[in-house]
C-alpha cells in the first residue's frame, strides 16, 4: 500500500509504498463499457479475466509468465484500480499482512485525525523489505460498471495485488479485502507483444506526450515510462485516462487525484468524469498496453502524482466521429 501524506505547512507527505489512491464513484445508470468485445478476442492468448464485486479481486492464484493481458470487470459501485507489486524473495502475503498492513493501519488513523507525531511513529516499524518491492503496474482506474484491459510483462515470483483508493473516511480499499497473493510461474506463455496504433509517453522531464486528437474508434495504446522517479509521496508516476464533461472539471481532477493530500482520493470521485483505465506504476525503460475504445468527447490522460498539472503529467485531447 502506500501512504501519502502532508507534513506540518506545506511539505507534502511521507509515503511508505502502500498504497492509497482513489475514490469512489456512485453507480451511474450507464454502463460505461469502453471495450469492444470483438477486438478483445483479438488477444486470445494469455488472458486474465478480473472481476470486482464489491471489495474483492477474483482472479486465479498463479498465473504464466511472460506478456499477460488483465481484463478487468469492475461489477461493483464503486471506483477501482489494481497495481502488482513484486515481492522480495521470502517475502508472501502474510507476511505483508503481518508486518505492513499494522503500521500502515495505525498512520492512516492518525493520518486522518491530523496527528503527523503519531503517525510518522507508526511508520517507523516499516519492514525493510519493502523498499525492495517492484512494481508492475496494472490497470489503471475504473469507474464502476465498467470493463478495462490492460497487457504487462511479467517475471516470475510473488506479487501482491491491491487497490488502495480510499473510502469516504480516508482508509484505503486493501483494508477491506482489496489485497490478494497472486503467484507467476516460471513457465512462460506464448503471447505475443501487442501492437499499438499510437504511443503514449511518460516522463517525469517531458510529461506526458500523446496525440492532439484522435478518431473515434478501438484503440490499443502503449504507454512507455521514458523515466521513473520517486515524488513528494515516495512513488513513481503512472497513466490514467478519463473522459471528462468539460474543460473546467480539469483542475477539480487534478486536485482530487493528487495523491499527496490525505483528504484526496476518497468516494465520491467528482461528477462528470469516467475512468477507464490505463497503465500504473513500472519501472524505467518499461512499457505496459491498454486497449480502449474511444468514442467522441473529451478526454485527459494524468498521473497520479501531487500537482500533475503543473508538472505537465496530463494530456488533454480531443475525440472525435
Amino acid at each position: 500500500m502506500i501512504l501519502k501524506f502532508k507534513l506540518s505547512k506545506h511539505i507534502i507527505l511521507i509515503t511508505l509504498s502502500l498504497l492509497l489512491i482513489v475514490s469512489c464513484k456512485k453507480e451511474t445508470s450507464k454502463n460505461n463499457n469502453h471495450i469492444k468485445e470483438s477486438n478483445l478476442k483479438s488477444l486470445d492468448e494469455n488472458i486474465v479475466n478480473v472481476t470486482t464485486n464489491v471489495m474483492d479481486f477474483i482472479i486465479p492464484d498463479t498465473l504464466l509468465s511472460g506478456w499477460t493481458t488483465f481484463r478487468y470487470n469492475n461489477k461493483s459501485t464503486e471506483t477501482h484500480f489494481f497495481i502488482l507489486e513484486k515481492l522480495p524473495n521470502g517475502v508472501n502475503l502474510e507476511t505483508y499482512k503481518n508486518e505492513l498492513v499494522p503500521p500502515f493501519k495505525s498512520a492512516f488513523s492518525a493520518l486522518i485525525k491530523n496527528d503527523f507525531e503519531a503517525a510518522m511513529k507508526a511508520l517507523e516499524q516499516t519492514p525493510k523489505w519493502w523498499y525492495d518491492v517492484k512494481f508492475y503496474g496494472g490497470v489503471g482506474l475504473l469507474s464502476p460498471k465498467s470493463q478495462a484491459e490492460t497487457t504487462l510483462f511479467l517475471d516470475p515470483g510473488t506479487y501482491a495485488m491491491e487497490c488502495y483508493i480510499r473510502m469516504p473516511d480516508g482508509m484505503p480499499h486493501a483494508f477491506y479485502g482489496m489485497l490478494k497473493e497472486i503467484t507467476v510461474t516460471k513457465e512462460k506463455s506464448n503471447a505475443k507483444i501487442p501492437e499499438a496504433q499510437y504511443n503514449i509517453i511518460v516522463s517525469s522531464e517531458t510529461g506526458i506526450t500523446f496525440q492532439d486528437s484522435l478518431k473515434a474508434g478501438n484503440y490499443q495504446l502503449s504507454v512507455h515510462f521514458k523515466d521513473q522517479k520517486r515524488y513528494e509521496t515516495f512513488l513513481g508516476h503512472d497513466v490514467n485516462l478519463v473522459k471528462i464533461e468539460n474543460d473546467t472539471l480539469i483542475p477539480i481532477l487534478n486536485k482530487w487525484i493528487n495523491a499527496g493530500d490525505i483528504t484526496s482520493l476518497r468516494s465520491p470521485a467528482p461528477s462528470g468524469l469516467t475512468f477507464l483505465g490505463g497503465v500504473e506504476d513500472l519501472e524505467a525503460g518499461e512499457t505496459g498496453f491498454f486497449q480502449v475504445f474511444l468514442d467522441k468527447g473529451h478526454y485527459v490522460l494524468i498521473s497520479e502524482i501531487p500537482n500533475a498539472l503543473e508538472r505537465n503529467m496530463f494530456k488533454a485531447f480531443t475525440v472525435y466521429n
